[in-house]
């Protein structure tokens, strides 16, 4: 039964690659990119994920209180002021 799931998410980022692929193509060809310019967006779009990946892996790490005392921490100081 676990094969059955993991051979369909397989098939799934295949899918996923070939329209992106597609997508990648089109848009190449409407605004006339050359190959070295769509590896150099995919590299900054890849950087962003990663960026964004490793702020949500490092928000996972903390304990529920912990953002929680960060925010109150920060109201209390403005309201000093």
């Amino acid at each position: 039964m676990n094969d059955g799931l993991l051979n369909k998410k397989n098939d799934t980022s295949k899918i996923a690659e070939k329209y992106i692929n597609k997508y990648i193509s089109d848009l190449q060809q409407h605004m006339i990119l050359s190959d070295n310019q769509v590896v150099q967006i995919l590299n900054n779009c890849i950087l962003e994920y990663k960026i964004k990946n490793k702020m949500l892996h490092k928000i996972s790490k903390k304990k529920w209180w912990q953002i929680f005392q960060k925010n109150i921490t920060m109201n209390y100081n403005n309201k000093k002021e």
